[in-house]
């Protein structure tokens, strides 16, 4: 395994009868950025802790580098995290926040000083060595705690949703400062959000949780255009999730539509099936068009976005379908709630959901 590798094999954790991780199997390649992404309550930052050792797994185990490390105390294991209350000592300046630790190892003032201000240098906050917490930004204060997380060198860097206190300028900022630094030191860093858009700015693997378990592991690019789940198709948004009978190609999620699909999903057996379509593959327009459904559908909401315009249409009784639409389009052609319209896709857009 590659330097910084960390895998987990059947963890669970348990708090008295409520299970906050379910038998989890996760392996993270050494030098990678990974984000664990999902909602509230999802086990994320419990699976985080537990990597670090601030929470002790209930089964299973934790491996670093090939080395059990579920039972080693986090001094000894070679992660360090970076709380997301940043956790700084108001009394002590920027400086002496990051030498910390070194502090406590014995290390000399001015060799601990020495390495804490190229580990502000880092993270371009060498201006502020003097400062103390009160006396900087959000931003600042996260530069800060992230050079006191790397100043023992650890292989693994775990952040615990680091950019959630940040306004959406500063946190499109930070995004790229933290992948810049973690390309350039090249360690492994786990990263837990609740975010979509973070996750798929900063990982080369996501892992998407929902109630304690793993929904699907991919790289952001298979994330999105290949959901797994429905689960996992709805909450990175831009999908909609539709089910319905088929018998060979022909698919009815209402019984004024029907869908082909593709013949990789054809089968002779009448059954459910749910499938994914993003939003931004399906056609709309006024007049019927070769691949159109042939039900018309009714816009019901539109939604002016900037670069793009989401448009609710309802078709038939109980097919609901949300469309992207480029800004261009629309405004050459608008649509008002209440209009008709015709909608279609190429057939391979369909996505097959567990």
């Amino acid at each position: 395994m590659s330097k910084g590798s960390v895998e987990l094999i059947g963890v669970s954790k348990r708090y008295d009868e409520s299970l906050a991780v379910k038998e989890i199997n996760l392996k993270i390649p050494g030098g990678s950025y990974c984000c664990l992404l999902g909602p509230s309550g999802c086990g994320k930052s419990t699976t985080l802790r537990m990597i670090a050792g601030h929470e002790a797994a209930s089964d299973g185990d934790i491996l670093l580098n090939n080395r059990n490390v579920t039972d080693l105390p986090p001094r000894e294991r070679g992660t360090a995290l970076m709380f997301q209350n940043y956790a700084l000592f108001p009394h002590l300046n920027s400086l002496d926040n990051v030498a910390f630790s070194l502090k406590i190892s014995g290390v000399s003032k001015e060799e601990r000083h020495s390495r804490a201000r190229k580990m502000l240098d880092l993270v371009n906050m060498e201006r502020f060595a003097e400062a103390f917490p009160e006396q900087m930004s959000g931003g600042q204060q996260q530069r800060v705690a992230l050079a006191r997380a790397l100043i023992n060198e650890p292989e693994v860097i775990l952040l615990d949703e680091p950019l959630s206190a940040l306004d959406p300028f500063l946190r499109a900022r930070m995004r790229t400062e933290l992948k810049r630094i973690q390309q350039k030191l090249g360690i492994t860093f786990i990263h837990v959000t609740h975010s979509q858009e973070e996750a798929f700015a900063l990982s080369d693997q996501v892992v998407v949780m929902n109630h304690g378990h793993i929904e699907q592991v991919d790289t952001p690019v298979g994330i999105f255009t290949r959901p797994r789940t429905a689960f996992v198709a709805s909450f990175i948004g831009g999908h909609n999730i539709i089910s319905g009978k088929q018998q060979n190609n022909q698919f009815s999620p209402d019984k004024a539509v029907t869908i082909e699909l593709p013949q990789s999903l054809h089968s002779d057996a009448l059954q459910e099936r749910t499938v994914s379509l993003r939003c931004d593959r399906i056609r709309i327009a006024s007049q019927p068009f070769e691949g159109a459904l042939k039900a018309v559908a009714r816009i019901e909401e539109v939604e002016y976005l900037g670069s793009y315009i989401h448009l609710k249409c309802q078709v038939g009784e109980q097919l609901c379908l949300s469309v992207y639409q480029n800004d261009a389009d629309f405004l050459s052609h608008p649509f008002a709630p209440g209009d008709s319209a015709y909608l279609g896709w190429q057939n391979d857009q369909l996505n097959p959901l567990q």
